[in-house]
């Protein structure tokens, strides 16, 4: 089954009652990697010796020294520097959910440059997550992807009803392995997927909107005050 209507897409969202996170992407082939996996580390400019641990620890440290003049209030912790780089662009080992699911139908679809493609929303229970960022001491472990709420620390985590799941860190370049669906012994923990039916994405989004789901809501900045624009003048 395809999902061509908003309608048609809450009713298949209400059969899991318990799902708390939600995804949305473009391409219902593409892989739940975090932007830091994409990455090709044979293109780095400098040679790292701890592998994505090392990528990640530059890549913050840069940020953190051109980025801080630009934030309203200082990250408290590398957590909170991680959750302010993605939402800025940079690549992390972090994987943006919402907890809103029409939220995330709207990045399914919002792109209308894959609309030759169908797209995919993952619904996600984790066993164990953290309700707040600030209870998470320990985010270098090796061997867990880990759910957590983070505090509202910019105006689109709040916009985006933002959480994540945090990759673990690795000392080595080996490929960073994808999240999977897939159900625990218990049923009602665990992912699947809603596959959201290319011929309709146009449709999807011209719904989303009279909702209240739009760049301008999602993006609550002039970015996107910028692609509204685009996308009333055709351009998006």
């Amino acid at each position: 089954m395809k999902i061509d209507t908003v309608i048609c897409f809450l009713q298949e969202v209400e059969k899991h009652p318990s799902a708390m996170m939600f995804r949305g992407q473009s391409d219902s082939e593409w892989h739940l990697t975090p932007s830091l996996a994409r990455l090709n580390p044979k293109k780095f400019p400098i040679k790292l010796n701890d592998g994505w641990k090392g990528a990640e620890n530059h890549l913050i440290n840069e940020f953190k020294k051109y980025a801080l003049t630009h934030l309203k209030v200082e990250p408290k912790n590398k957590l909170e520097w991680l959750i302010q780089a993605q939402h800025h662009g940079l690549p992390t080992r972090l994987l943006d959910w919402s907890t809103n699911p029409l939220k995330a139908l709207y990045f399914a679809v919002e792109n209308s440059q894959h609309d030759h493609t169908d797209g995919k929303v993952f619904i996600y229970t984790p066993r164990m997550w953290s309700t707040s960022s600030d209870n998470m001491s320990n985010i270098d472990r090796d061997n867990t992807i880990e759910a957590f709420f983070p505090v509202a620390i910019n105006d689109r985590v709040l916009a985006q009803e933002g959480c994540f799941t945090l990759f673990p860190q690795q000392e080595s370049f080996d490929p960073i392995k994808p999240f999977v669906e897939g159900f625990s012994t218990s049923d009602a923990v665990g992912m699947f997927s809603l596959i959201i039916d290319k011929e309709a994405k146009s449709d999807l989004r011209k719904q989303l909107a009279r909702l209240g789901v739009s760049d301008m809501s999602l993006f609550p900045d002039l970015d996107g005050i910028s692609k509204k624009i685009c996308r009333d003048f055709g351009a998006l």
